[in-house]
């Protein structure tokens, strides 16, 4: 997390600095783009048969996008990647469990609507938002696929992958945060979310992040 804070301090400084030389003339009609620090907290869920899945906590990374129609409301979208820890226990309908654990692969993509409430510099704010989340369990689903090809000088090179079990799941939600506004246009953003499961099943889970975003406009 420390490095994400760093990184998006170092990419925000310059910006405000200059950025207090510029006229302030509010945020309608303009684009925005931002980078965020993402901390997802962690999350359990369970089906009717006894499978269960825990996924851990996670920092992951995001970048975001949007049009200010006014100086109240903007629409955009926002994608993250996050890598969270997970173990998970899979009962067979002949009664089998099995249980492992691994690293999960996380890409959220979303379109968004965001409302300030004031217009001044410093703001509360809500977002909803929806989209799909895309779920890569990094565990193979069966033997693994080779292929060969020629490379000249040296001959035939083979090479293998597996195919692992994943999931796009569509997700809606809602977020609640603080903003403030420099002169000439850049942002800090302070929020919490939360993202609810609609297509998984029985095992629909909600996951809740807290976000710091350096944001721009132009």
């Amino acid at each position: 997390m420390r490095i994400l804070l760093s990184f998006i301090t170092l990419l925000a400084a310059p910006t405000v600095v200059l950025g207090q030389g510029y006229s302030d003339r509010g945020l309608a009609g303009r684009w925005e783009w931002s980078v965020s620090g993402i901390y997802q907290e962690s999350e359990g869920s369970a089906s009717g048969g006894g499978s269960s899945v825990s996924v851990d906590n996670a920092y992951g990374l995001g970048f975001n996008f949007g049009y200010h129609l006014n100086d109240h409301f903007m629409l955009g979208g926002e994608f993250e990647w996050l890598s969270p820890d997970y173990d998970a226990t899979i009962v067979s309908e002949g009664g089998n469990v099995e249980t492992f654990s691994h690293e999960l692969t996380q890409f959220n993509f979303r379109v968004k609507g965001t409302w300030n409430m004031l217009t001044g510099p410093l703001t509360p704010y809500v977002d909803v938002n929806a989209g799909w989340t895309y779920l890569d369990s990094n565990v193979a689903d069966g033997p693994p696929i080779v292929g060969c090809w020629w490379v000249w000088p040296w001959g035939y090179i083979c090479d293998g992958y597996y195919n692992t079990y994943t999931e796009t799941a569509f997700t809606y939600g809602a977020g609640v945060g603080l903003r403030y506004r420099f002169v000439g246009g850049t942002m800090l953003k302070l929020s919490y979310n939360s993202y609810a499961f609609d297509d998984l099943g029985s095992a629909d889970p909600t996951l809740n992040a807290a976000k710091l975003e350096v944001a721009f406009a132009f």
